[in-house]
This record gives C-alpha cells, structure tokens and sequence, in this order.
C-alpha cells in the first residue's frame, strides 16, 4: 500500500461525494438546518406544557350543590371555568377543557362544621395538558385546604406555624455553567453520536455498493493501485464525510442555542474549555473511524445502492439504543464497562465532558478499546474487498 495511491483514491472519491447534492443536502446542509427547527418545535411544545398559564385552564365545574364560596375561589385562581357543557366528558376527551371538578352536596357545609369533604378531579391523563393542568388544580386546592386548617387552628388558639415545626431553605449549588451541561447532557450525546455514527453511511454505500451497481469500481480495481490502497483511500473518505456530519450537527445545535438558549437554560452561561472540546473532536473521530469501516464493509457486501442501504439501516438503530439507554442516566451512574463499547463509550465521555468532568481512566479506556475495534473493523473491510465472491457476487 502506497500512501501516494491512497490519496489519489481519497482526492478523487471525495470529488465524486461532494460533486453529488444529495450529499450536501442529506450529510451535511441537513442536520445544520434541521437540528435547530427540530429543537425549536420539540422544547417549544416542552415549554408550553410545562409553563401552562392558568389562565390557559379551562375547566369544567360539577357543583352537585350550592358551593358558592369555592366556585368563587376557583375564579379567583384565574382558572377558567366553562359554562352549560352539555357533556364535560367529551369535552374533556377532545381537548376542550382541561380537566373536570366535582364538587359534593354538603362541601362547605362539612367544611364549617368542621367535617373533612372531599373533590373529585377528572383528567386525560393521555392529553400531557390536561394532566399538567390537574396538577396545578391540585395544588390550588391544597392552598384552600391548608386556609381552612390555618382558621381552625386559630378558632382553638393555637398558633397554625405549629404545623411547620421545620422551615425548608433550597440552595442550589450548582453554577449556571453546570446547570446548562446537566440539561445539555441529555440531548447533545445522543445527537452527536448518531451523526457521527450514521453520517458516512450516504458515502459509504456509493463508494462500494454504488460503484458495483454503475459498473465503475472494476475499471478502479484494474489500475496500479492496490486494492489495500483503493480500500484505505475509499476508508478515509467514509470518516471524513461522518466526521463532517458530526460538525454539521454541531454547528446546527449551537445555532438552535444561539436562537433559542431560553428554551435550553443556558441565559448566556454555558461553556466549554480547550481541552473539554478537544477531547470530544478526538472522540467523534474515533467513533467515526470505527463506523466507517463497518458501513464500507456492508456496502462492499451489496450487490446494489438498495442491498446497500438495506444493510446499513440497522446500523441507525445500533446508535440509537444505547443513546436512550444512557439518556438519563447521571454520569455517576455509567458503569465503567460502558466506556469500552461503541456508541456507549462516545455518548458517556460525551455527558461527562458537559458535566464539566474529564476522567483519565474512560478516556484511556475508549481510545484502547476504540483502537481494537477500528483494527478488527479495517481488517473485516479488507478481507472483503479482496475476495472475488464479495466484490462480485451475483
């Protein structure tokens, strides 16, 4: 093998994979475009769940009596409340209303006479609205209550603090800085780590599958390089194309940050160092390097572009179960095997680098474990690349 012969393969396939648009769109202009339109709708309709005004509750009341004084307070909570429903149920199935409060005949009069009564709730727990609105309902008529209990606590001459004997102080003592990398942890791995995964796959099954189906790769195997050479230079092309892919998918979270840091917390706050973002480049290539040579050996293995893209598929699904698998986990919780396996090894260096944590030790033991696998990976592309039956099948 040549190094000469290996970057005339590389120089005139990286010509071909950026000659082609789809490339552009799919590899490179989509995951930059996408990525922050996708985050924008996804913590969006997140933040409008989770943010739910009171006055967006709209609620149907079932006073099975005269309860005046709590229908008022209800009103006085700004919660809306709709009037001649004729079936609040269906309502309530279709999204009309948020949730349904029945109120007992003797509430108040149990109330003032020193009774307990209770309320029932009816919600769509399916309808993540209506189920967030019986929350704040809840906590509304938990208010009511502790009123009700304060007022008789002082008719018997007793002082209502009695009730909380211990006052609860939260001190948050994470910087704003962490606090971002924590909420950033759960998505920007998962992200990074499929593209970079996945990126090269549009290369990969051109540069071997494709060039079968065109009648183009056995005119390349008759010229004076090497098929280790035509191997390595097609090799080489697949990792720049996915590690390309991950810096798209980059660029495109930190324009979503940058349009939206609200919908993520970050108020201006996040960073990373030097060392923290090199460590992650080093890491999206070695991840690169190992899913390269897994996709260029599928692809050698078709017989056509679709056989091509038939196998490589469940490469996606290879990336995307350990990304929710780790997804919330904390990065205290990642046992240490996790660093010496693909995709779980990138995505947990990943969460700890955003926790602002650089542990030696995982690093150490996903680049040695990175290089097995990039050795066995480049070895298995090889050996098909120089069989007859696998370049040539029928």
């Amino acid at each position: 093998m040549k190094v000469k012969h290996v970057y005339i393969v590389l120089k005139k396939e990286m010509k071909d994979i950026l000659r082609d648009k789809r490339t552009w769109i799919v590899t490179l202009l989509l995951p930059a475009l996408l990525i922050p339109v996708m985050m924008y709708f996804i913590m969006g309709g997140v933040q409008s769940i989770s943010e739910q005004k009171t006055e967006e509750i709209k609620v149907a009341v079932q006073d099975e009596g005269n309860n005046v004084q709590f229908i008022n307070f209800l009103k006085s909570t700004g919660i809306s409340i709709a009037e001649s429903l004729q079936n609040p149920k269906a309502d309530l199935e279709k999204g009309n209303i948020r949730a349904i409060i029945v109120i007992p005949y003797n509430f108040e009069k149990d109330l003032r006479e020193g009774k307990n009564s209770n309320i029932i709730i009816q919600s769509d727990d399916s309808n993540l609205k209506s189920a967030t609105a019986r929350g704040i309902i809840e906590n509304f008529i938990k208010e009511y209550a502790n009123a009700i209990v304060r007022e008789r606590l002082k008719a018997k001459g007793i002082d209502p603090s009695i009730l909380e004997p211990i006052a609860i102080k939260v001190e948050n003592i994470a910087s704003e800085n962490k606090m971002a990398g924590s909420f950033l942890s759960f998505i920007v791995p998962m992200l990074l780590a499929l593209w970079t995964a996945t990126g090269g796959m549009g290369a990969a099954i051109d540069l071997a599958a494709g060039e079968k189906e065109r009648g183009t790769l056995e005119p390349l195997l008759t010229t004076s390089p090497t098929r280790l050479s035509i191997m390595t230079g097609k090799y080489l092309a697949v990792t720049i194309m996915a590690i390309l892919s991950a810096a798209a998918s980059l660029i495109g979270l930190i324009m979503a940050f940058t349009m939206n840091p609200k919908y993520f917390g970050l108020n201006g706050g996040f960073y990373m160092t030097g060392s923290v973002i090199g460590i992650m480049i080093v890491v999206s290539i070695f991840t690169a390097l190992i899913f390269a040579a897994l996709e260029l050996a599928l692809s050698t293995y078709a017989r056509s572009f679709k056989e091509g893209q038939t196998y490589l598929t469940p490469v996606t699904f290879l990336a995307l179960i350990p990304a929710y698998m780790i997804m919330y986990k904390m990065p205290n919780e990642l046992p240490q095997y996790y660093f010496a396996i693909p995709i779980f090894g990138t995505i947990s260096l990943f969460k700890e680098l955003l926790y602002g944590m650089v542990n030696i030790s995982h690093i150490g033991i996903f680049i040695v474990s990175s290089i097995v696998y990039i050795i066995v990976a480049i070895w298995i592309a090889s050996l098909l690349f120089k069989q007859e039956w696998a370049l040539f099948r029928m």
